[in-house]
């Protein structure tokens, strides 16, 4: 029995302040071997806690990590639709059919203008024939209006076969279109029973299509009107404009416009591939039809 006050041997011949010392210090007061067979101190319990936490996070998070970058730039599950040409889209649509007329709109350049009231007040112009026209004599019907020179020796004689098949192409719609177009020859203003600009495009004769001219204040109130520029060389033969075409409907509102276009050889003839000028044609039926359907 040991004397009082003795510390209690544990299991292996060391007391616990003995077995501690050994464990923390590396002294082996009594027996080296001992002390290792004791063990280690029991972990609290608190710390167990903390050390398997730790390792969640550690560990659920770097699995979320992971997957974040590695999923980097993958495709998703969104299915996407890419229209030939166009190229991938920069974000993921949802599957449509595109619109059957989109094509033939960027073939023709068009730009749709809103609902707002066409400009009028000036279009007092006057027909081959002597009698004044203006918008309000085409209501109930699709205009569609242009601007030649009267020689027609510009981009006139490609557009004015584009407006020959387009008037092919809209067939019994004929009756509900007026195509109009409009001198921008400040040289040559006076009124012609047959204008040039219409024999030499076979336009002359076609159901629906004027040609108009006037005083010339009148037709520069109507070149600002509508933003076509005129421009004017040294001599009668040098006019040039821009090429535009705009769509009104029925209602007398302006609704889009076009933008002719033609390649241009060494001697200043114009010109464009027969195919080129049938599908021009066929945007601008396809756009006018459309008005005439639209409440």
């Amino acid at each position: 029995m040991s004397p009082p006050g003795t510390p209690t041997p544990t299991p292996g011949g060391l007391t616990a302040e003995e077995r501690a010392r050994a464990l923390t210090t590396g002294e082996v007061p009594t027996d080296r071997a001992a002390a290792l067979r004791a063990g280690a101190p029991p972990v609290p319990r608190r710390v167990v806690v903390w050390v398997l936490a730790v390792i969640f996070v550690f560990g659920f998070g770097g699995l979320v990590l992971d997957r974040a970058f590695t999923n980097s730039g993958a495709a998703t599950s969104v299915p996407t639709t890419t229209l030939a040409g166009t190229g991938p889209p920069a974000v993921p649509v949802a599957p449509a059919a595109p619109p059957l007329a989109s094509s033939l709109d960027a073939f023709i350049g068009l730009k749709r203008l809103g609902t707002a009231a066409a400009p009028d007040g000036s279009m007092a112009l006057v027909q081959p024939d002597g009698s004044l026209w203006s918008l309000d004599r085409a209501r109930g019907k699709v205009v569609v209006l242009t601007f030649f020179n009267q020689g027609c020796n510009d981009v006139c004689p490609v557009l004015g076969a584009e407006l020959h098949q387009f008037l092919a192409d809209l067939g019994p719609a004929v009756g509900s279109v007026q195509t109009v177009v409009v001198n921008t020859d400040p040289n040559h203003t006076a009124v012609d029973a047959a204008p040039a600009a219409l024999t030499a495009t076979g336009l002359a004769g076609q159901p629906g299509v004027l040609f108009l001219s006037g005083p010339i204040a009148r037709l520069n109130a109507l070149w600002a009107d509508y933003g076509v520029t005129v421009t004017v060389g040294q001599n009668a033969s040098q006019e040039s404009h821009n090429d535009i075409l705009y769509f009104i409907d029925p209602t007398g509102r302006l609704r889009a416009e076009a933008v002719p276009f033609a390649d241009e050889a060494p001697d200043g003839t114009f010109s464009l591939p027969a195919a080129d000028v049938q599908r021009f044609a066929r945007g601008i039926a396809a756009y006018a039809t459309d008005l005439l359907r639209q409440p």
